[in-house]
């Protein structure tokens, strides 16, 4: 079978699921294509526009957050936007059909779980389904809902009343396992010991891994007054970055006391072992960092939030897993601080993520993704 893995430039939450199922499909023995939807569609200046507007939202995560919910209040926009959209390319995607052939479509992003779907459908290929990862695992945004879907794959159970509750046909609702990138899901698990020495880190330092996204756009007020406070530690800074917040970065790290130590390691491939070494993450809450470090059994301080990830915050403190202390730097610090001078406080998290109702493996949603369209297939006879 043929698949294209559909996602959108903007950020990694959206890439890496989608990147992670296409591995798995292709070891499978299957021929999966990993392809932007912008430039799938050919339409390359519009996702500059909506890559250029969601970065600036991201600098502005309180006004975002404003935005974003006044925005979430119908699918009218979704509705308006799709009848263009199959107005002007529907002829494009018989064309990109011809071209590629494809079995199924499988996508992480509102925009081509809808005009994708709405567009094989206009194009007059009912019979190639479009199944869709909901990023937003937790609380799903109602531009997501889509009944012309043939599969809503959720990883959580909290995830799957939302989209219900917000209309999406319960048949084309799915449980399925978190699809973790394969450096994650397919290394050894490390002792901290083992993964600081990897990393060239200190081996008995208090370790924060302070990570600012796949944007590098979070923050630095938690760094800054962790620098002030002179509490003997390691943090180790990943994400995606530019040369101007690298700049600010190292700034920052020029000032601090030598007992307190600073790493910048900007965007990593084996984010693995940095979530090993450390004894605490913080950060923006994105799903895919939030997930991951649940995976790891590592504690996740909230630093900052936008909208979609608002009901992963919840997620944090309903099940004990972290802090959510978005935007207030003294709180986080305080947090950081206290378990800097105990450590063996770690250990009241231990318990807490057995408890967590989530399964993982890429490999396992591709399976799922497999069964869906061989059933798909046998109703179309």
């Amino acid at each position: 079978m043929k698949a294209l893995c559909v996602y959108i430039d903007g950020g990694k939450g959206h890439y890496v699921p989608a990147k992670a199922v296409e591995e798995k499909l292709a070891m499978m023995g299957h021929e999966a294509k990993l392809v932007e939807f912008f430039e799938l569609l050919d339409i390359k200046a519009i996702g500059r526009i909506n890559k250029r507007y969601w970065r600036t939202m991201l600098m502005m995560p309180k006004y975002e957050r404003k935005m974003s919910e006044k925005n979430d209040q119908s699918t009218n926009g979704m509705d308006s936007a799709s009848k263009w959209v199959c107005r002007l390319l529907t002829g494009r995607m018989k064309r990109i059909v011809e071209a590629e052939k494809p079995d199924f479509i499988f996508t992480t992003h509102p925009y081509p779980n809808r005009f994708l779907t709405d567009l094989l459908i206009k194009a007059g290929h009912r019979d190639i389904p479009v199944y869709y990862f909901a990023t937003d695992v937790f609380s799903v945004p109602k531009a997501t809902i889509n009944n012309g879907l043939d599969k809503f794959y959720v990883s959580t159970i909290e995830g799957l009343k939302s989209a219900a509750e917000q209309g999406q046909r319960e048949e084309s609702l799915k449980l399925v396992p978190f699809p973790l990138q394969d450096s994650l899901a397919s290394s050894p698990v490390l002792s901290k010991a083992e993964a600081r020495k990897k990393l060239d880190l200190d081996e008995n330092l208090f370790t924060l891994q302070l990570n600012l996204g796949g944007e590098g756009l979070g923050t630095t007020g938690l760094l800054e007054r962790l620098g002030q406070a002179g509490i003997p530690m390691q943090i180790v800074i990943i994400g995606g970055m530019r040369e101007t917040m690298r700049g600010k970065l190292e700034a920052i790290i020029k000032s601090f006391p030598p007992q307190v130590k600073g790493y910048i390691r900007g965007f990593v491939s084996n984010v693995n072992e940095y979530v090993y070494a450390a004894d605490m993450v913080a950060g923006r809450a994105g799903i895919n960092t939030i997930v991951e470090t649940i995976y790891a059994n590592r504690p996740f301080l909230i630093t900052e939030t936008v909208y979609t990830v608002l009901a992963s915050a919840d997620y944090i403190e309903r099940y004990k897993l972290g802090w959510n202390a978005a935007f207030d730097y003294e709180k986080q610090a305080s947090i950081v601080l206290e378990y800097a001078n105990d450590p063996e406080k770690l250990k009241e998290f231990d318990d807490k993520f057995e408890k967590v109702p989530i399964t993982y493996g890429a490999d396992k949603l591709a399976k799922i993704m497999l069964s869906d369209i061989e059933e798909f297939k046998k109703n179309l006879k």
